[in-house]
């Protein structure tokens, strides 16, 4: 699992904004917001910063990366997976203290981007 979420956080969410990122990229990016959405729903981590960021991060977002990171998001969230763009397909996410200790950490890592 430790690969899965290292692969996740570097999804490449710049928090500049720019042009569109690769569709792979968004869907990733949802599916690893659904995995924190599943770690705050099992109280692993501290619930509603999950939604706070995504809002946050929607500014800087493309209409089509909202659109790919929503479907991602949706998937991730039916079919408890993370979609890792390195391995080019969708793997189990369980919703544990490890895994949400480490999804943590990339929301922390994102939310301090946000703050410079």
């Amino acid at each position: 699992m430790r690969r899965l979420v290292a692969s996740v956080s570097l999804f490449g969410l710049s928090i500049l904004p720019a042009a569109a990122m690769p569709r792979s990229v968004a869907i990733s990016a949802g599916s690893f917001f659904a995995a924190a959405a599943q770690c705050e729903k099992a109280n692993l981590i501290t619930p509603g910063q999950t939604d706070a960021l995504m809002k946050a991060l929607n500014a800087y977002l493309s209409a089509s990366d909202r659109t790919h990171l929503q479907s991602g998001y949706a998937r991730g969230q039916k079919d408890s997976e993370l979609y890792v763009v390195e391995l080019k397909r969708w793997a189990p996410f369980a919703a544990d203290p490890t895994s949400c200790y480490r999804v943590q950490g990339v929301l922390d890592d994102y939310k301090a981007q946000l703050e410079d």
